[in-house]
């Protein structure tokens, strides 16, 4: 009887515990993650769409996308197709031949890219974007362009962003078997005999508004106007000690295979905003040989 009684405890017991338990169990379990905190698996979250990187990229000013490709906002840069850009391969060509045009009569470039009957070139393209590191949703796009004369004399590199800022150039003579053109021969001599204004540096920058001759400590102004904002650039040069602590190749993280250069010559540039009081700083470099000539603007450290 004693014996039966203990059996029919056991079997209660084993019944009830199998029941319970995996209550207690899962109950104790969904505790435990309601009070913990864990990061989203990153297949779960998919990022801002491209249509809302779009609409709040077109919020930021020109100084802004400069500030996202140049690095000074932090970002990460990669290559992207054109339709996600704001302007098309054709019209950005446009834009700049007549940039390096604009940039060849101030005396910072030794020739004009511009095609006629009897000069053209080819070219060759690749857009780019910078995205903000932060939130993934604020980018700015630039170009990387190559043009190749005829006669394959010369070939011309450029980065420039989508408002037409130029931020590095690059002329390179071609060593040739073939016979080159008499247009070809002039623009060798301009090569030869071109030495940089580099204290009309602020060209670089695509921003309405005149040169202005003033001299403040051994320095030049050009005041313009872009965005509703009045913006001052002051160009002056740079000490050889701060020269030396200059690192061209840090332009890499915006240019494709740019191993840098040791420059003849830099200028420090100050880009100054009414308004807002906020002042940026780049140096402008250049480097000539005997078949090459390298021009560079980035952000002073």
């Amino acid at each position: 009887m004693v014996k039966n009684l203990i059996a029919v405890i056991l079997t209660l017991a084993v019944a009830a515990t199998s029941i319970l338990l995996p209550g207690f169990l899962i109950e104790r379990e969904d505790r435990s993650q309601l009070d913990s905190v864990e990061n989203v698996p990153p297949e779960y979250y998919s990022g801002p769409s491209e249509a809302m990187i779009k609409n709040a990229s077109q919020q930021l000013t020109s100084e802004q996308c400069l500030q996202l490709i140049l690095g000074i906002w932090d970002s990460t840069i990669s290559e992207t197709t054109e339709e996600h850009c704001n302007k098309t391969e054709f019209g950005m060509k446009n834009i700049l031949v007549n940039r390096v045009t604009d940039l060849h009569s101030k005396g910072l470039y030794p020739v004009s890219i511009a095609s006629n009957d009897y000069n053209w070139y080819s070219w060759t393209s690749k857009p780019y974007r910078a995205i903000d590191t932060t939130f993934h949703t604020y980018a700015a796009y630039f170009w990387d362009f190559t043009f190749t004369k005829f006669d394959n004399s010369e070939t011309h590199r450029f980065i420039v962003t989508e408002s037409g800022d130029i931020l590095y150039a690059e002329f390179t003579i071609n060593d040739s078997s073939t016979e080159i053109s008499d247009t070809s021969k002039k623009d060798i001599e301009a090569f030869n005999s071109f030495s940089p204004d580099l204290m009309r540096s602020s060209y670089l920058f695509y921003y309405y508004g005149e040169y202005s001759t003033t001299t403040v400590n051994s320095g030049s102004v050009r005041v313009t106007e872009h965005d509703y904002l009045t913006t001052s650039y002051y160009t002056t040069t740079m000490t050889d000690a701060e020269i030396k602590k200059l690192d061209t190749a840090a332009a890499s993280s915006f240019i494709t295979d740019f191993k840098g250069f040791s420059p003849d010559s830099v200028y420090r540039l100050r880009q100054s905003a009414a308004g807002n009081g906020s002042s940026t700083y780049f140096t402008v470099s250049s480097k000539k040989t005997d078949n090459s000539f390298q021009l560079l603007l980035q952000p002073l450290d």
